[in-house]
Parts: structure tokens; sequence; C-alpha cells
């Protein structure tokens, strides 16, 4: 079983490099000044998560920065504490297809959304999460530092001391406000 699951990362990896190729975006430079429209992405495995994430959209909230948020659970089912709003969606491992891109009808629309900001929270490697980044068209997308991710991300940042959601989510504010948009 596991063999067949490693052909299949192997084969949805290759796939989502050639399809990374033809995506067509505006590359941007954006600060958290100069961003309204954002996308974030988080790898959702227990409530303490969701609710650091929570607080951290409602940061950018009071930026007045609009966020669509997608999160990824590998749990067959919604978490209870995931409260559903407006711009945030969940990905349930049933949500995938075989290789492995999320297939919600929100996905379609969220990849056709051209955002400032994509900013991706996730600390380790999960599949649909890179999908949405890889093929997103936003101006700006922002990740940890993988060296494999480096065609899908314009900013990487180093999480190899402390690979906490807290120290990425400083290091990503810490940056965005470093940025010049100005040229």
């Amino acid at each position: 079983m596991k063999l067949l699951t490693n052909i299949r990362y192997r084969l949805a990896k290759r796939n989502l490099q050639l399809d990374h190729q033809k995506i067509i975006r505006d590359r941007k430079p954006h600060s958290l000044d100069s961003a309204q429209y954002l996308a974030l992405l988080y790898y959702l495995p227990d409530e303490d998560t969701y609710k650091r994430v929570d607080e951290f959209i409602r940061k950018l909230n009071d930026l007045n920065i609009k966020v669509k948020v997608a999160c990824y659970t590998d749990m067959k089912i919604i978490p209870h504490y995931f409260i559903p709003k407006l711009l945030q969606d969940i990905i349930t491992i049933k949500d995938l297809n075989w290789y492995f891109q999320p297939v919600k009808p929100f996905v379609k629309d969220f990849l056709e959304e051209e955002f400032d900001l994509l900013i991706d929270l996730s600390t380790s490697d999960h599949f649909p999460l890179l999908y949405l980044s890889a093929k997103s068209k936003a101006s700006l997308k922002i990740g940890r530092f993988d060296e494999s991710h480096q065609d899908y991300y314009d900013l990487m940042i180093d999480v190899s001391k402390d690979a906490s959601l807290e120290y990425l989510i400083e290091q990503v504010m810490h940056y965005l406000t470093k940025i010049n948009t100005e040229s």
C-alpha cells in the first residue's frame, strides 16, 4: 500500500510541476500596507492551531485586509471546532482525487482569484496546500523554505531552527512590514 501511495505522490508532484509552468500571473511586491486581498493556507491538525490562525486572521482584518482562507486536515470529517465562515473553506482527506489534488467546488474559484498575497502557514509538507499555492495567481507567494518548493514561492522563510506556527507567523509579519512596494 505504501508503494502505491509513493507512486501516486510522485506522479502528483510531476503533474504539479508541469501545470505550474502554465500559470500566468502578475508578480508584484506587496507589504501589509499595500495588500488588500490575501489568501491564507494552513494545515489544521488540532483546535489550538485553529485558534492561533483565527487570531492571525483578526490581525490582518484589523489592517483592512480581506482574507480568504483554505485549510487542510487529514481527518475524514470536518472537525467540530472548525466554524465555517464566509471566506473560509476546509479540505479533508475525502476531498482529494487520486493525485491528492483538492476537488471541492471552491477550489476552482480560489485558483482564479488574483490575490495580492498568498501566505502558506504550513510548517510541514501537505500536498493539497502546495497544490493551491503553486496554481494560485497571487502576486506574491510566501511559504516556509523547502528547496523543492522554490518554483512555487516568491519569498520563503527558513523555519529549520523553530518550526512552530507562531514563529512562522511572526516572521511573515516581520518581512511583510519590510517589503518596499514603491519603485
